[in-house]
């Protein structure tokens, strides 16, 4: 695999698109004056093949690879190698029928990087897989020879000498796939301890919980279940014997349709001889009427019984009366004793408040009494100083007298 075309669009110090063909696949050399972007030809080669350590770009930083930081309107850098891929047994992995691989790399300003294969996005670990299986590993550069690296070399530790060993001999792709398989074994082991920790710290004992709670729910379910059955089994008892105390109904009231119409039947039996007897009855009234009328002592009777009737409607209707009359003095009498009452718990209160007023009036008037005495003594005294002569009888000689009689008292 040989590069055979260079496109280098805003990288370092080409502003304009340029494109470099003609390559040599045994020896080629870039010559020119100083400051005509010999080197920068080299770091864009070394960018397009996904060197990470900018120093060596003499860079700083990914917008220091712009043209002028991106600060003269041009925003994005990109860089397009092509190789020629002849030979299928040193072609990379995968891309063993293209005869072409164009390889694209772009950044723009804020940092956004993007690697193309053969005009499709491809991942920055795609790429470097391919470059490793062919033994472009271009972050251990040992195929690359630049100023000082055979000083480097002569000054190299064993360890460095073995890892530029296995980089030319192409086994480096596959240790550090093996050490970055090593590392993600080890963080899925960290994350599994982690995993069977909560799994038996927290997880497990929610599933004794919920294994629990699943029996004991079980268990409701089976007795709701047989609460069930004997419900149903007491609302079938139930029905069985509201349907017998029914049929025993319907069979009670059979019997007792039964008996009603052989009652009904003794009921048109008896008026029938109670017609009978009334036809009887009458016929015989007849026969006596006839025989009674034969002489006066007939109409004598009838006269009494006429007036005995209507003495007897008279009596009824007083009767009638007397017991109308009951009935309202009984209301009446009922009303009364309700009033009683009330009147005899209103007249309960009022003798309390009676004796309470009676109690104070007797009071009132003792003091009264008590009070009109002493008027009157004053006036007795008043008249008697006025008068000289003491109105009652017996109490002779004046108001000295009278002085005399209250000192003494």
């Amino acid at each position: 695999m040989f590069v055979e075309e260079l496109i280098i669009d805003g990288f370092k110090s080409y502003a304009a698109r340029t494109h470099i063909t003609g390559w040599d696949h045994e020896f080629n050399a870039i010559t020119g004056l100083n400051g005509s972007g010999k080197s920068n030809i080299l770091d864009a080669i070394c960018f397009v093949l996904g060197i990470r350590n900018y120093k060596l770009l003499r860079a700083n930083n990914m917008q220091d690879l712009i043209y002028k930081r991106g600060q003269a309107g041009i925003t994005k850098a990109s860089v397009t190698v092509v190789f020629r891929n002849n030979d299928r047994k040193t072609s990379p992995l995968g891309y063993e029928d293209c005869k072409q691989i164009s390889l694209t790399r772009q950044i723009m300003v804020g940092g956004k990087n993007k690697y193309m294969i053969n005009g499709h996005t491809a991942q920055e670990q795609a790429v470097a897989n391919m470059l490793q299986s062919v033994q472009l590993s271009i972050n251990n550069p040992h195929f690359l020879i630049m100023q000082g690296k055979i000083t480097q070399v002569l000054n190299m530790h064993p360890p460095e000498i073995l890892a530029m060993i296995e980089e030319a001999a192409g086994t480096r792709m596959f240790e550090e796939r093996k050490d970055k398989a090593q590392k993600t074994m080890s963080k899925k082991d960290k994350k599994i301890e982690e995993i069977s920790a909560i799994l038996t710290e927290e997880i497990t004992p929610k599933l004794d919980k919920l294994r629990h709670e699943k029996q004991a729910y079980l268990e409701y379910q089976k007795v709701e279940i047989e609460l069930d059955r004997l419900r149903r089994l007491v609302v079938a008892y139930d029905y069985t014997k509201c349907e017998e105390s029914l049929n025993n109904s319907n069979s009670s009231m059979a019997s007792g349709r039964a008996r009603l119409d052989e009652m009904a039947v003794q009921l048109e039996t008896i008026k029938a001889e109670i017609a009978n007897i009334a036809k009887s009855k009458a016929k015989t009234e007849e026969k006596r009427r006839a025989e009674m009328s034969k002489s006066g002592e007939f109409k004598t009777l009838q006269a009494q019984i006429d007036e005995l009737s209507k003495e007897l409607v008279r009596i009824k209707t007083q009767c009638d009366l007397k017991t109308a009359s009951i009935k309202e003095e009984q209301a009446a009498k009922s009303k009364l004793v309700a009033s009683k009452g009330k009147f005899e718990s209103e007249l309960a209160k009022r003798a309390t408040s009676f004796e309470k007023q009676m109690s104070k009036y007797t009071q009132e008037k003792q003091q009264y009494d008590e009070k009109a005495k002493d008027v009157t003594q004053l006036e007795e005294l008043l008249q008697s100083l006025t008068t000289g002569v003491a109105s009652d009888e017996g109490r002779e000689g004046g108001f000295m007298q009278q002085l005399q009689e209250a000192k003494k008292e």
